[in-house]
């Protein structure tokens, strides 16, 4: 692991840092993971293991969804009628499991 020590500088309204040439050239993407913490900050990658299940705050709003299904259940549907016609919603939407 390689560690610099760098200057924040101020870039509009935020702080910035300029980052280091061989730090960036293995980014596979235009965007990064930033995790901030107490005592540090990580700058990683995006892989294709981040996903909005990983975010921090995905357990509680299915817990919330959870509940409001659980106190208004009226407001419910069959699901056989919500995913009616959903193949012509999506038919020209490309996934990751295509093998064209």
């Amino acid at each position: 692991m390689t560690v610099q020590i760098r200057k924040l500088f101020k870039h509009g309204g935020s702080q910035a840092i300029n980052l280091p040439k061989e730090f960036a050239q293995n980014l596979t993407d235009n965007e990064v993971f930033i995790e901030v913490s107490p005592n540090e900050i990580i700058i990683r990658n995006k892989s294709k293991l981040d996903t909005m299940e990983s975010d921090p705050h995905f357990a509680t709003f299915i817990k919330a969804i959870a509940l409001d299904a659980m106190k208004h259940p009226e407001k419910l549907h069959d699901l056989e009628e919500v995913w009616q016609g959903l193949d012509l919603l999506i038919k020209d939407v490309p996934y990751e499991g295509d093998d064209e």
